[in-house]
């Protein structure tokens, strides 16, 4: 676990550095907002000796309570396009790895925002529902795989600065990072990245 949170951090920092760069204050008006958003980040299940790099999603709904404090309902979509394996990652008589395992992760958190001007930091709890790999044993020699879930807890946190990229639609950059727990057939899962979202306030 050490080693998965140790090369969670350089992505991190960067992207901390980047929403603390200077940047004119832009306050919300209170009232209730829609955002949506991509990024990429690192999805990694460490009891099964599992990660790798992928795209993500991310929509939100929620309401602005004063210019410093806005509550909201964010659901993001970590692991995107994470592959079924051809065949078991390892026989039970001989042992081996899971580095193939399917690490697609949804979370669904309840969040508040909390930071005045363009630099803000959001944490949230919530539930994940994890993929992963069911592999079934054909009349004939060899295994067919299929997807199945499962749900457990989870925690997020964002850490985010308002750009105005192009004049008149600023653009949030966000430092993001999700915990979510297994049940029986999938371990913790651990997520850090990066995301690009973009907020609709009425």
């Amino acid at each position: 676990m050490r080693m998965t949170i140790t090369r969670f951090v350089p992505m991190v920092a960067a992207a901390a550095a980047l929403a603390l760069a200077p940047l004119r204050g832009h306050a919300q008006s209170a009232g209730p907002f829609i955002g949506i958003g991509v990024g990429a980040g690192r999805v990694a299940e460490p009891e099964a000796n599992a990660a790798r790099l992928a795209p993500s999603a991310h929509a939100r709904a929620g309401w602005q309570l004063t210019p410093n404090v806005a509550l909201m309902v964010e659901g993001t979509l970590n692991g995107i396009g994470s592959p079924n394996p051809d065949a078991p990652p390892f026989d039970p008589g001989i042992g081996g790895t899971y580095r193939n395992r399917q690490l697609q992760t949804g979370t669904l958190l309840a969040s508040v925002q909390l930071g005045g001007g363009s630099f803000y930091v959001r944490p949230g709890i919530g539930v994940a529902r994890h993929a992963f790999t069911v592999f079934r044993p054909m009349p004939e020699d060899g295994y067919s795989s299929e997807t199945s879930h499962e749900m457990g807890p989870a925690a997020g946190i964002a850490i985010g600065h308002m750009v105005n990229a192009i004049p008149g639609f600023p653009v949030n950059v966000e430092a993001v990072g999700f915990w979510s727990g297994g049940e029986d057939s999938s371990g913790h899962r651990w997520s850090a990245g990066v995301q690009l979202t973009r907020d609709f306030h009425f």
